[in-house]
């Protein structure tokens, strides 16, 4: 063993010593350190039945012949006798019944002699209830019969009160009678002594021992006529020098004398205690100065390295318990030392010395394990790591866990404490079950118990177990993409509230499939469709471009030319712009700027501002806009822009030859509204989905030969949404309805 094990190793034994002497020092210091013999508790309770027994054996004793004729009977004491066995009647049929078999199954002679003994008993019964004086006599004699007892255990324990103070010297005289009682020299040298008299108090002697009347009985019978006393008691100083010449060892002479046994006994432990005390004073000296305590050659060893893979919180309370084993085996150690060196009984050193092996291991344990600790606790770079993987921690989250649906947690809680209480009963039935009809009974108990309350819990839990698993499993086949069975709903408890929710889920899952599919299939159709209407412009202007190209071109054709790259061109420029803008509108990255503007002016300038195109159209525009302002907290330029691309729609796509419907009103109610419409019948086919309508670059005109961007209504429901307005569609076959509603300032 290297150097600083083998120093680690005597500080742990010095240290062992020092707890163990320190515990000593705790438990007897008090009592020892100073102390003389007259001030131990020991010679104190001497003392103290010294004074309790002298009054009863030798300065006041009981005369029982005169306590007997003292004694009273009273009313309730004669009922209580009379009435102990019954009424007159059933104590006469009592000693009757005794009576009967016994005098027909015996002779003729012992028959007159039964007889005459039940007559007799008879007699006395009825005496009882007659004679007041006779029961009295009874009730007189059994009070007699206790006083009896009571000085035959005081003569018993005579022996015993003169083996415990023969060496108290006393000289007391009764203050009333003025006669003196003496035992022994009381002028010799006193190791204690006491006075009595009218200053210090007298002495009080009691006829009752108070310790061997246990029930009480005497104390009610005899008057206890306390007596005082003056004069002085003594304990000889000769006797206490006797007692430490012979030495602990002479049995014969000590055991005949209690106060010079506790005496020696006193001497014996001041003198142990002290070596003891000097001893771990002199440990403490060693641990502090040649055997100092290094934590690294404890920490660093390969079981304090192991101990790393443990929670931090376990091997604390790891500690903990090791702490308290070693301090229970030197409380241990302390205790058959101290009763040793108090009663000098047969010592077993081979039990303290396993006791001393088992104590050293759990120190050794314990300060491992709290070196540890503390190493584990001082680094900063994984306390924070230890905490986390404490298990108090872990078990903190799975009790929130536990509860965090509380009626699921509580009702398993509810099932563990009717199992553990079905169980408790079952074993409490089989350990009394053998103990007669008390046993019989007690399992009557249990099986009610069980078939009323723990069988119909543990059926609840199985059925709720078994919808649980049923649930478990549907999810597992909705997880597998199996959306098309729903999972049944039993009941309001949360198992269904569960399924509920479940089933909620899998809809949504399968709305959101639905859309993922529509999105992937609109998303297609918006690069298509992007694709196409840059494409068509693009391609114009390449081919006229190539076409300016040729050097014999008329000036006619170049301007045509010319004319036709700024028109597609345009074109090119309203696509990108509106792309731009509904891209800008679709993040939110607009400013708008507000104004109070009436919206009846605005539409009137927009159905103006496209009065030429109206009056060319084969279109019927019908206009019903409300009289007066309907104003609106809007920005003026976008909400024309909203109007514009609405008008150009209608323009574009209703069919020729038809009416077009543009109206402006109020709705009435708690939030009144301004709103706007545009009806048409569309000259293409619309479908049954007015919400696509809304996609960019969808346009009405499948085949896409008109002229736009398809981005209008995209457009218009961006600046409504911004504005936090309202703008629909509603299709009815080829009937086109737009309604855009905005809040009225």
């Amino acid at each position: 063993m290297p150097k600083d094990k083998w120093t680690q190793a005597v500080w742990l034994l010095l240290a062992a010593f020092v707890l163990f002497s320190l515990m000593v020092l705790i438990e007897a210091g008090p009592r020892i350190i100073g102390k003389s013999y007259t001030e131990s508790d020991d010679f104190r309770n001497n003392l103290n039945f010294f004074y309790d027994q002298i009054g009863p054996y030798v300065l006041n004793p009981v005369e029982p012949e005169e306590a007997k004729k003292g004694i009273g009977v009273t009313e309730e004491e004669l009922d209580e006798h009379r009435y102990r066995y019954g009424n007159l009647e059933d104590q006469l049929a009592s000693i009757r019944d005794q009576y009967e078999g016994r005098i027909g199954a015996e002779s003729d002679e012992e028959k007159e002699v039964l007889i005459a003994e039940r007559n007799k008993k008879l007699e006395d019964i009825r005496q009882n209830f007659l004679d007041d004086e006779h029961v009295a006599e009874k009730v007189r004699a059994e009070k007699g019969r206790v006083i009896d007892e009571y000085m035959k255990t005081l003569r018993e324990n005579r022996a015993s009160f003169e083996h415990h103070v023969r060496h108290v010297y006393y000289e007391l005289t009764d203050t009333a009678t003025g006669k003196t009682y003496t035992n022994g020299n009381i002028r010799e040298e006193a190791a204690y002594k006491r006075t009595f008299n009218e200053k210090d108090g007298y002495l009080r002697a009691s006829q009752i021992a108070m310790d061997l009347d246990y029930t009480g009985e005497a104390r009610s019978l005899i008057a206890d006529e306390v007596k005082t006393f003056e004069g002085t008691v003594i304990v000889p100083q000769s006797v206490l020098n006797e007692a430490s010449d012979r030495g602990i060892t002479d049995a014969v002479y000590l055991n005949d004398d209690q106060l010079a046994w506790g005496y020696t006994v006193f001497k014996a432990e001041q003198r142990a205690y002290m070596g003891v005390w000097l001893a771990g004073i002199l440990a403490l000296a060693l641990l502090l100065t040649v055997f100092r305590l290094q934590p690294t050659v404890w920490t660093g060893s390969a079981l304090s390295l192991k101990l790393d893979r443990f929670p931090i919180d376990v091997v604390t309370a790891a500690a903990a318990v090791a702490s308290l084993i070693a301090i229970a085996f030197a409380e241990y150690m302390k205790e058959s030392f101290m009763n040793f060196v108090h009663h000098t009984g047969s010592f077993l050193y081979s039990e303290l010395s396993v006791n001393a092996v088992f104590f050293v291991l759990a120190l050794g344990a314990a300060v491992l394990l709290i070196l540890h600790v503390v190493r584990r606790f001082s680094d900063s770079s994984r306390i924070g790591q230890d905490l986390e993987r404490a298990y108090i921690r872990r078990a903190a989250d799975d009790m929130r866990a536990f509860f965090l649906n509380r009626k699921i947690g509580t009702q398993v809680l509810f099932l563990l404490i009717v199992v553990f209480l079905a169980g408790l009963g079952f074993g409490g039935v089989i350990l009394f079950g053998l103990r007669g009809s008390e046993g019989v009974v007690l399992g009557a108990i249990w099986l009610f118990l069980f078939f009323t309350i723990a069988l119909p819990v543990l059926l609840l839990m199985l059925r709720r177990t078994g919808y649980l698993n049923r649930i478990i499993d549907s999810t597992g086949r909705m997880a597998a993409g199996q959306l098309t069975e729903e999972i049944p709903v039993k009941g309001t408890n949360v198992f269904a509230r569960h399924a509920s929710d479940l089933n909620r889920l899998r809809e949504g899952v399968r709305l959101s499939m639905s859309e993922k599919a529509r999105s992937e299939r609109l998303k297609t159709e918006l690069i298509t469709n992007v694709s196409h209407d840059l494409r068509t412009p693009l391609t114009s202007i390449i081919t006229y471009t190539d076409l300016l190209k040729k050097p014999d071109l008329s000036a006619e054709e170049r301007a045509e030319y010319v004319d036709v790259l700024d028109r597609k061109s345009q074109r090119l420029k309203t696509l990108i712009d509106d792309l731009f803008d509904v891209s800008k509108m679709a993040t939110g990255n607009v400013e708008l700027n507000r104004q109070r503007v009436d919206l009846v002016e605005l539409i009137r300038q927009g159905i103006a501002e496209h009065g030429e195109e109206i009056a060319a159209s084969p279109l019927d525009f019908r206009i019903n806009i409300a009289e007066g302002p309907l104003p609106a907290s809007v920005d003026g330029q976008k909400w024309w822009r909203v109007i514009d691309n609405l008008i150009q729609n209608a323009l574009k796509y209703a069919m020729p030859g038809t009416r077009v419907y543009v109206s402006l009103d109020e709705t009435k109610g708690g939030s009144p509204e301004v709103r706007f419409t545009i009806k048409n019948v569309s000259k293409y086919e619309l479908g049954d989905n007015a919400d696509e309508l809304f996609e960019r670059f969808k346009r009405g005109d499948a085949s896409r030969h008109t002229e736009g961007s398809g981005l209008g209504l995209a457009i218009a429901q961006s600046i409504v949404d911004l504005h936090g307005g309202r703008m629909t569609i509603d299709l009815d076959g080829d009937l086109f309805k737009v309604t855009v509603a905005v809040p009225r300032a």
